[in-house]
């Protein structure tokens, strides 16, 4: 009985801590699931438009010309793929025309398809627009399609990790480097979202002469891996 008498101060220090530890746990899940409950996290966070330069150099382009693109819109709550700056770049490669759109997305799921029949005059069927899809080692993935004697070529580059065409190509890169620990308190501090859903969204065409196809993807392939290469280690800070 004295051995019990004694024992019962040592177990109850040992379990008020571990009590206290639990509480201020529960208190972070209820905070953390609360947060996500009644904030919409890919539009609380205003994100500032990209000045985008007035000439970029790739390898074997000739610069022509650039402008900026007029189809921007003002952030809203609730909003998803807002393009909020962009530009295209005119170029020629062996006196062929190309065009490079790029565009800076916000709030976006990462579904290139559906930024392209939203922002372009391509009105086609959706979920059916890209003929192929093909992935690069060291870029990623882009989308290739053929529509009134042009070849087309889009992609998203992610904040992090490579290229996607697709939501789920998207969310995967979103969850490889976004759920890390390091992110947590600035994001419960309300300092950066919790998923990064921004997007430079490239956006290539290019005319196909004598129904040469495969010469006209080759050419807008070549393009985006120096595009890639170009804009990626330039992708704007949160």
């Amino acid at each position: 009985m004295t051995e019990l008498t004694e024992l019962k101060p040592r177990i109850q220090l040992k379990i008020k801590p571990r009590i206290g530890l639990l509480a201020v746990t529960c208190f972070g899940v209820f905070f953390t699931v609360a947060k996500l409950v009644f904030q919409n996290d890919a539009t609380i966070h205003t994100v500032k438009p990209l000045a985008f330069p007035a000439t970029v150099v790739l390898s074997g382009n000739k610069m022509w010309e650039s402008q900026a693109l007029t189809d921007t819109v003002v952030q809203q709550s609730r909003q998803y793929d807002a393009v909020i700056s962009g530009r295209r770049y005119r170029y020629r490669y062996q006196n062929i025309p190309l065009d490079i759109e790029m565009r800076y997305v916000v709030g976006t799921l990462g579904n290139v398809e559906g930024m392209i029949y939203n922002n372009t005059n391509l009105k086609l069927p959706m979920g059916k627009i890209f003929q192929t899809v093909r992935q690069q080692p060291g870029v990623g993935y882009y989308g290739l399609f053929a529509y009134k004697n042009q070849a087309y070529l889009s992609s998203c580059i992610n904040p992090q990790g490579e290229s996607t065409v697709s939501t789920e190509q998207f969310l995967h890169n979103r969850h490889i480097y976004n759920l890390r620990f390091r992110r947590l308190l600035p994001w419960l501090l309300g300092e950066e979202s919790f998923f990064d859903r921004r997007c430079l969204w490239a956006h290539l065409s290019t005319p196909v002469n004598n129904s040469d196809y495969q010469s006209a993807y080759q050419r807008i392939e070549k393009a985006w891996f120096d595009c890639y290469r170009w804009w990626n280690p330039r992708f704007p800070k949160p």
